[in-house]
C-alpha cells in the first residue's frame, strides 16, 4: 500500500503539534501532560468559535433581564443548519456590537432551558426585548436576513418579507 504524502499527515496532526511542543519543552510527554494539552487546546478552540456568547440558565436569565436587546440562537453541535448559521451570527455581532447582545444555547447541554423556551426545532432564534420574547424564527438564516429581523424586532424597522 502507498503511504500518504507527509504533508497530509502533517495537516492531520497540526492542531495537536503546538500545544504538545509547548508542554514537552517544560515536562516530558506523559499521558497526563497530553491530556492537559488537549484541555488547553479545547478551551482555546471554544473561545475562538465566535463572538456569540455561550449561555447557560444563569447567564441567560441575567441577559434576559438586562435592557440590551438579546438575540438567542438555540443550536446543537450535530445540527448542520446550526453550524451553517454560526459564522453568520458572528458577522451580525460585528455589525451590531454592543447594541445587541448575541447568545448561544446548546439545546443538548441546556435541555431544560430549551424546553422552557419551547424550542422544538433547530436552529431557533429568539428575539428578547424588555424581558419579553418579541420574535421567534426557526431554520438557518443568512446575515442579511438576521439583520433585517433584528431591525424589525429591536429598532422598529419594517417587517422583512
Amino acid at each position: 500500500p502507498a503511504k500518504p504524502p507527509a504533508r497530509s499527515l502533517h495537516r492531520r496532526f497540526d492542531m495537536w503539534l503546538i500545544p504538545l511542543l509547548a508542554i514537552s519543552a517544560v515536562s516530558p510527554l506523559t499521558p497526563r501532560a497530553i491530556a492537559s494539552s488537549a484541555r488547553v487546546l479545547q478551551r482555546s478552540r471554544v473561545a475562538m468559535l465566535g463572538k456569540a456568547e455561550e449561555m447557560n440558565v444563569e447567564t441567560f436569565s441575567a441577559a434576559a433581564q438586562a435592557s440590551t436587546p438579546l438575540l438567542i440562537d438555540v443550536y446543537a453541535h450535530w445540527c448542520g443548519p446550526c453550524q451553517l448559521m454560526a459564522p453568520q451570527l458572528d458577522e451580525v455581532a460585528d455589525t451590531y456590537g454592543e447594541r445587541v447582545r448575541i447568545g448561544k444555547i446548546d439545546a443538548d447541554v441546556e435541555d431544560g432551558l430549551a424546553e422552557y423556551l419551547r424550542v422544538h426545532a433547530l436552529p431557533t432564534l429568539l428575539f428578547i426585548k424588555d424581558k419579553n420574547v418579541v420574535g421567534r424564527l426557526e431554520g438557518a438564516l443568512m446575515k442579511d436576513e438576521i439583520s433585517a429581523w433584528i431591525e424589525h424586532h429591536f429598532f422598529e424597522g419594517p417587517k422583512p418579507e
